[in-house]
């Protein structure tokens, strides 16, 4: 009670001092709300694609630093490789090799995309990809108008596609594309197939999936012959994962011929490794997140310690009063260290309650992010600013635990 009189008192003085406080706990909770809402978008996109998906690839999915002359010059996967892996592999239910047209070489700065035309309206961003049938089935992206190619016209080298979103958007706006011929890399290519709108990318950019063009794989070697960099998917029967893992990477280390002891010059990746990598470099932000939230606290810990110590002296009668009618020690240090605590204490509630006001207004602007404040963070975010409190309320505290009653009661 003569915590929150305290606190009633002297308004002004004290919402200043939790300033500090009320900083740290927000900037806690909203970058936890944030990276938390992210993480989701992340989760939600790469299982989209399916949980069972073996990603191989010569270079990281993911690269960190700087890539050894071995990394970069290693040799591209081959269709002959996804081949061997389909016939060796017993865990494999799909492969499916792809090319992605203007891959580069971490480090190197991509081709510009080409257009693809249609009469006056052009589109100038595709991602031009040469899949095989079997792709619509592994990346789960059936079609919602028209049909995907069959294995005929990919043997035939038929010069048909299938269209995502923003290209039916840009080219199609108010007509039925199917059965329209465009013009994409100097060649023009039937409409068969279109995709539906994919869900967005994080914090609601353009998801790249929406600007895909899909060619027949033959048609694309027969235009681009020397494009050779592939992109394998193998996906697993249900409960043979790892075991098929192993298998991947003993068919692909034969055919590479790797040493016993050598390091893969391959990558595999699933969405449970993707999603492991983006929670390390989370991490490593929530990291240098709490060192900014420490100053904070640590600005408005030094304040609520001047204000416990101003509030000591103003009420050396008081304290006197006190112990001269029974308190002991443990007593004063308890009032100060409750007052101190309500201060920070305040201050924490109300970092929490912007926190959540600014969660809910992110994710009413921005739908596909849902910003979330976890548990874990909100506690953390508390606890601290109930830390912040105790350490620095327990000098003041102890200074006046330790006055002399006698002194005290004639301190005017």
């Amino acid at each position: 009670m003569l915590a929150m009189e305290t606190l009633s008192a002297h308004k002004f003085r004290a919402g200043l001092t939790i300033l500090g406080v009320f900083i740290g706990v927000l900037v806690i909770v909203a970058v936890a709300a944030v990276l938390n809402g992210f993480r989701q978008t992340i989760v939600d996109n790469t299982e989209s694609f399916g949980t069972r998906n073996v990603y191989l690839w010569r270079f990281p999915f993911i690269p960190t630093g700087h890539l050894s002359a071995s990394v970069l010059n290693r040799k591209p996967l081959t269709v002959e490789d996804a081949k061997a892996l389909e016939e060796e592999v017993s865990a494999a239910q799909y492969v499916s090799p792809a090319l992605l047209y203007g891959l580069a070489r971490p480090g190197q700065i991509p081709p510009l995309p080409p257009e693809v035309k249609y009469r006056d309206k052009v589109m100038s961003r595709p991602r031009v990809i040469a899949d095989f049938p079997v792709a619509e089935l592994v990346v789960n992206r059936p079609v919602d108008r028209g049909r995907f190619f069959s294995e005929s016209e990919n043997e035939h080298r038929a010069l048909v596609c299938v269209i995502s979103f923003n290209i039916t958007e840009a080219l199609f706006p108010a007509e039925d594309p199917i059965g329209k011929a465009i013009n994409v890399l100097g060649h023009d290519f039937t409409v068969i197939g279109t995709l539906p709108k994919d869900r967005a990318g994080p914090f609601g950019s353009e998801n790249p999936e929406d600007n895909d063009l899909i060619i027949p794989y033959w048609t694309f070697r027969k235009m681009m012959p020397n494009f050779d960099d592939h992109f394998i998917i193998v996906q697993m029967r249900e409960g043979r994962m790892k075991e098929g893992i192993k298998q991947v990477e003993q068919v692909l280390r034969r055919r590479r011929h790797v040493g016993l002891f050598a390091d893969n010059d391959f990558e595999i990746g699933t969405a449970d490794m993707f999603i492991s990598t983006f929670d390390s470099i989370t991490s490593i932000v929530f990291l240098a997140t709490i060192g900014i939230s420490s100053v904070a606290f640590m600005v408005g810990g030094v304040g609520v310690m001047n204000i416990m110590l101003v509030a000591v002296t103003e009420r050396t009668r008081e304290i006197g009063i006190r112990k001269a009618v029974g308190a002991k020690r443990s007593d004063i240090v308890l009032q100060f260290l409750t007052e101190a605590v309500a201060l920070t204490g305040a201050g924490g509630l109300a970092g929490l309650l912007s926190g959540w006001v600014m969660s809910l207004g992110i994710s009413a602007l921005l739908p596909s992010l849902t910003m979330k404040i976890p548990v874990w963070a909100a506690a953390l975010g508390f606890l601290g600013s109930v830390m912040v409190g105790v350490v620095f309320g327990m000098w003041p505290a102890m200074k006046a635990a330790r006055l002399d009653p006698i002194t005290a009661l004639r301190y005017e």
